[in-house]
Formats: structure tokens, sequence, C-alpha cells
């Protein structure tokens, strides 16, 4: 998926506009794309001029490699300690009533189940493959249209930066790719996720409002990881891309959360 980045133009507000943009929340309503029952979109008092339109949040499917499950989260953070030198993802989440140490991210089910049946064959590790699905969501607002954009912007950035985590950590793999160009690739995009959450951050009520505070979050911890990525003093590949991966699988993990909340 191509990353749609939004540049939001911003505007010196006068001394009455400032005042009352910081009396007013901007609200949204959102509601599921399968259950829409003909919501009234809900007017910003902003001074820009508004529009109202729907944004659409497509379903949002993943399918994850288990390495291993694990009866509390020390023992699986024990385990994961050892996967990211050898390529894996290593992270750590609670799912289906275990804690998990989840390897790899795949788009399809057919890929997940061919790498846990050859994990599962050739190492004798106890893989198993985990989907991660959630509804997608139909936002209908009536905002300025910067705001409108930069809501549907966050979203578009977040799915392609983790699309993008997931081919760099694979061109890693095979050599595509050296740990430098990864580091680079990584920096530039934590730049434009910390970017994006301050156009975000800088709508008037945003942190009141679940949906915008909720990616905000999402885009500062993708922009975190990323640059933790680009930090790192690791030379060797395999290690790099354990790391992209595990920041992979985190990125998806925040957003398939933030969707089941809504």
């Amino acid at each position: 998926m191509s990353i749609s980045r939004v540049r939001v133009r911003r505007e010196r507000p006068t001394a009455l506009a400032l005042a009352v943009a910081l009396c007013v929340t901007m609200l949204v309503v959102y509601v599921l794309t399968l259950d829409i029952k003909g919501p009234d979109a809900v007017q910003s008092m902003a001074p820009a001029p508004r529009v109202t339109k729907e944004i659409a949040f497509d379903a949002l499917t993943g399918w994850a490699v288990s390495m291993a499950a694990c009866d509390s989260q020390p023992e699986a953070r024990l385990r994961a300690s050892a996967w990211v030198d050898r390529g894996a993802a290593g992270c750590v989440r609670q799912l289906d009533g275990a804690w998990h140490v989840l390897g790899a991210l795949y788009d399809t089910r057919k890929e997940a189940e061919r790498i846990a049946g050859r994990l599962s064959g050739d190492e004798g590790i106890p893989a198993q493959v985990l989907p991660l699905a959630a509804k997608g969501l139909t936002l209908r607002v009536t905002a300025p249209v910067a705001q409108i954009d930069a809501v549907a912007g966050a979203d578009a950035l977040l799915r392609g930066q983790v699309k993008q985590l997931g081919e760099v950590a694979l061109q890693l793999d095979r050599g595509e790719i050296n740990p430098d160009a990864a580091r680079a690739l990584c920096a530039l995009a934590a730049t434009e996720a910390d970017g994006l959450a301050d156009t975000l951050a800088a709508i008037p009520g945003a942190g009141e409002n679940g949906l915008c505070a909720g990616l905000i979050e999402q885009l500062r911890t993708m922009a975190r990881m990323q640059a933790t990525v680009a930090a790192s003093e690791r030379t060797d590949a395999t290690t790099l891309s354990g790391m992209t991966r595990c920041a992979q699988i985190e990125g998806f993990c925040g957003m398939w959360e933030g969707m089941k909340k809504n």
C-alpha cells in the first residue's frame, strides 16, 4: 500500500480565532461500516470553512506467526530475547488467553501457515498462526478540510509504514538493502509520523476526541520505534531485520486495537 502524505496548510490565527478555537472540541461521529444507521454529523464551531465528508477506515487483517505461547509475560519476554538476533520479531503480546512471542506478520493466511509449518517441521518450534482482524469503520465529519485531511492522512500513513517495515525486513533478509539504507528509511519514516502527529495535535480538541487522540498516540509510537531502529548501532542485517519486524507488529497491533475500540 502506498503512503498517502497529506500536507496541511498552517495559518496563524487571529487573537479572536485562537480564543474561539481553544473553547471548541472537534466532535466526530464514527460508525461501523456494516452498521450505518444514518448518524448526523456534529458540526465543528471552528472559524475556518467547514465541509462534511466521510472517511473510510478499511478493515484490517493480518496473520501473525507465534513462536511460543507462555503462561506469563516475564516468561514470554525471556523467550523473546533469543529471537531478535535470529531475525524474528520477538514481539510479546497477550492474545487468546496466553502470552505469545510473535515472530513475523503476513498479509495472507497461506504465507503465515507456510512459515509456521516450516518452523515446526524443520526446527521443532511450536509455531502457530494467529489471525488479527478488525472491521472497517466509517467516520463522518463536519470540520475544516485541513482537519479532515489530517485524520485521513494519519490512517493512510500508519498503514503504509507498517507495510514498509515488513518490506524492509524482507529486503534485509535477502541482502537487497544494507543496514545503513534500512536505518535511513526508518529515520525518514519516523520524521513523517512525528510531523503528522504534530498536525493532528494542533487541531482544537483533538486530545479530547477518542479517535484523534488514538491516532496521535499511534503516530508517536510508530515514530519512536522507527527512530530506535534508525539509531541502532547493530551492523548485522539479521538483528536489524528482527528489530524492524518488531516495529511492524507493534504498529499493526496498535492500529488493530484502536479500531476494535471504536
